[in-house]
């Protein structure tokens, strides 16, 4: 089995998969080899039953299926290796009664053979795919004006309290809010996955910025598949944006780190984007999770959101785009005449942005995309629309976050060109598309 540091790899997936029958077997207070065939029945009902916060199941039937697998693998390697004289799981034989009882199932491969597995019945079928739910444009509002008010009263911990001055803490702080800002920005502007978010590459991107592109890790629920690239382009105020974290945030987080020792030389720092604030090293999928978890609770979004719904969301935009331009050099094509070749075109193009192995994977934002597709006919004027007016997002909110910031104090010059520079950015930003 490999192993991962950040996940566990094979062998993290195995041991997930385990832990549910831990702790069903804890509360039960049995042990693994006194389970009989109703404990598993009942382990596959509330594996099932299970809700979240928004009341909706915490995982599907395949996920179901693929923790019994695991629980009954790991039952039968017990027999075979460690109680040798139970016989707990298998299919039934003459003289031979097994407490959980397996059925065989044959299984034809597409290579003309045949495959035999010992499986628990059960009778729960194969999940279909859930319903894509993109993301609400008044939910992202209102986690930009979380985040620019929970600015105030954002303090350092203890532990840096007692290392930094009220300089650093207030510059280690600033790091930590423009982090937030990135997160928010990148998860909407270019539709990565939340993995992809904190594994960036910094040094490689330098480069590409200057051309605004961006390299991107194509990752698909692994964290060590860095090699595998993607180069997407974005706009220039989002480079420009990107450029400037890298150069001011970042490069002053290494120094701070530098200075009070929390680290001993840049050969610590790892060469990505997104930095813990604390170790200079990339930032693990759980803590980038629990701080969008964390802006989310503040916010008191009562409705499912998470950071996988700012993809669907780009997904959608960007298929919807790809169909607008089709049909200008098709204009002889409509909705109900356009063929699944012509489909797998359009889709095949967004996939090279998404990073996708299949265009089968996009096929459900089809229907998605033509539902909005009923205000503009041209896709260049709503791409450039469109990345306009999220700069202009963007840039309205660094301006209320910095009012706040000097709210009572006596606006140094430098502050007023400052918000005078972003002023006229929105205002050129305006008055360039109205030409």
């Amino acid at each position: 089995m490999k192993v991962n540091l950040k996940d566990g790899g094979t062998l993290g997936c195995y041991a997930r998969n385990l832990s549910h029958l831990v702790r069903f077997c804890y509360t039960k207070k049995l042990d693994f080899v006194d389970l009989r065939h109703i404990h598993i029945d009942e382990f596959i009902f509330q594996l099932c039953q299970e809700t979240d916060a928004y009341n909706e199941r915490v995982r599907n039937n395949n996920t179901v299926k693929s923790i019994v697998s695991t629980t009954i693998n790991f039952l039968m390697w017990v027999q075979e290796n460690i109680v040798t004289d139970r016989l707990i799981a298998g299919v039934n034989q003459p003289g031979r009664r097994y407490q959980i009882k397996l059925k065989r199932e044959v299984y034809a491969l597409k290579t003309g053979r045949r495959m035999i597995q010992d499986t628990f019945p059960m009778k729960i079928p194969r999940s279909t795919r859930a319903e894509v739910k993109p993301i609400s444009t008044a939910n992202i509002r209102i986690l930009w004006e979380k985040l620019e008010a929970s600015r105030i009263d954002a303090k350092v911990s203890r532990k840096l309290q007692g290392i930094f001055s009220s300089t650093q803490q207030t510059e280690h702080l600033d790091y930590m809010h423009r982090r937030r800002e990135l997160q928010l920005v990148l998860l909407e502007a270019t539709g990565l996955r939340p993995q992809e978010l904190i594994t960036i590459p910094c040094s490689d991107n330098v480069e590409s910025l200057r051309k605004s592109q961006l390299i991107l890790p194509t990752l698909k629920g692994r964290i060590d598949a860095k090699l595998n690239m993607r180069k997407i382009p974005i706009p220039r105020s989002l480079a420009m944006k990107i450029e400037n974290f890298i150069f001011s945030y970042r490069k002053k987080l290494i120094e701070r780190l530098l200075s009070c020792g929390l680290i001993h030389s840049e050969e610590d720092i790892d060469d990505v984007i997104y930095l813990n604030s604390e170790s200079g090293r990339e930032v693990l999928p759980g803590a980038a999770y629990q701080e969008f978890w964390r802006l989310n609770e503040r916010a008191g979004i009562k409705q499912k959101n998470c950071q996988k719904m700012f993809r669907h969301r780009f997904i959608t935009n960007m298929v919807k785009l790809h169909f607008i331009s089709f049909m200008d050099k098709n204009p002889l094509k409509t909705r109900h005449i356009i063929t699944e070749s012509d489909y797998r075109t359009i889709l095949k193009k967004v996939a090279s942005f998404t990073g996708h192995r299949s265009v089968d994977s996009l096929w459900h934002y089809i229907d998605l995309a033509w539902d909005e597709l009923d205000a503009f006919t041209h896709s260049y004027e709503v791409k450039e629309l469109q990345d306009r007016m999220k700069s202009v997002f963007f840039l309205t909110n660094e301006l209320k976050g910095d009012v706040q910031i000097v709210a009572g104090r006596k606006l140094s010059s430098l502050t007023v060109e400052q918000l005078y520079a972003k002023l006229k950015q929105i205002e050129d930003l305006v008055l360039d598309f109205r030409k």
